[in-house]
């Protein structure tokens, strides 16, 4: 009897769900006569890297994220759908982060006194899933025989996620305390890069792997709006400028010159350490950690958006813009 119940349920909500994509503007197919999806969004970024971070020891991932630094993202794409319910997206952004040893509590981070700015500037193709697809339902909002007695409305939100490749463009910065300008790290060799036994230097480029989801939210057929949470994971450990250890203050003097030796280590010396029944504050030396080489750097958007799909012309379906359907009462 259970069953039976089941299966009469199943064949009822399938009809339902029939008469409801053949008689509403949303249909199946739908997508061959609006392929095409273009996207402008904004919103806020965040940075995931050695500066900043919570009141604690760092940690990985989310659990380090410093709200007080979030700043500012954009974008616009433009998606190709393959199907009803996949779609290919190519994506050019812009986006600030941020990261500042001195809005933490942890003394080792408060000692190392470091802080950044960069602009990223990124390109990425990602392959977008919609798990739900928004919905618009009939002519002038009516709902089908069939709907109305079962009392099912029509869902205008939809869930998609989504995934990819892309490439992006950072140059991390710090601002002299003497006179408030902003100065390109890479060219200071912060770390000892390029000299003997330092690292090499780093590129301001590389991969990233995007990956993310949202919520969409359908105004017509053609105008919708959309809020999207994504991560980008790189593979690169210098947005912030910080990876490894510190590096012989003087050599760097030598070669860069007192700003670069200022931004390589403007430690606060503030860490006591106990000798011969003293307490003693050493400074800071080199071959000590200044960052750690073992989590690449990653950030962070939330957008709002709004998207719009234009219609293709599909002869013998539409008129005048409009599917000629019978509505029901």
């Amino acid at each position: 009897m259970l069953f039976r119940s089941f299966i009469l349920a199943a064949l009822l909500l399938a009809a339902y769900t029939h008469e409801y994509y053949a008689q509403g503007f949303y249909s199946s197919r739908m997508w061959k006569v609006q392929k095409h999806e273009y996207t402008l969004q904004l919103g806020a970024s965040n940075f995931l890297g050695e500066l900043g971070g919570r009141d604690q020891i760092g940690s990985d991932f989310l659990w380090d994220l410093e709200f007080n630094q979030t700043k500012f993202a954009g974008s616009l794409s433009y998606m190709m759908y393959l199907g009803e319910r996949v779609g290919i997206r190519a994506q050019g952004g812009v986006q600030r982060v941020a990261g500042n040893d001195n809005t933490t509590t942890e003394i080792f981070r408060q000692n190392r006194n470091l802080h950044f700015r960069a602009n990223i500037y990124d390109f990425t193709t990602t392959i977008e899933f919609h798990i739900i697809k928004e919905k618009y339902g009939n002519l002038y909002n009516l709902k089908s025989n069939l709907g109305k007695k079962l009392g099912l409305k029509k869902v205008n939100v939809g869930f998609y996620t989504f995934f990819g490749l892309g490439g992006f463009y950072f140059n991390p910065q710090a601002q002299n305390p003497s006179n408030g300008m902003w100065v390109d790290l890479a060219p200071l060799g912060t770390e000892g890069q390029g000299l003997e036994g330092g690292p090499e230097p780093y590129k301001k480029y590389g991969v990233i792997v995007p990956v993310g989801f949202g919520l969409r939210y359908g105004l017509s057929r053609e105008w919708g709006i959309k809020l999207e949470l994504a991560h980008r994971f790189t593979f690169t450990d210098y947005i912030d400028d910080v990876s490894t250890v510190y590096y012989d203050n003087d050599a760097i003097a030598n070669a860069y010159g007192s700003q670069a030796a200022y931004f390589a280590n403007p430690t606060l010396n503030i860490i006591p350490t106990y000798t011969d029944g003293t307490y003693e504050y050493n400074p800071t030396k080199a071959g000590m950690q200044r960052g750690d080489p073992t989590d690449r750097d990653g950030y962070m958007y939330a957008v709002l958006g709004v998207y719009y799909r234009p219609r293709a012309t599909a002869k013998g379906r539409y008129r005048g813009g409009s599917r000629r359907i019978k509505a029901s009462f």
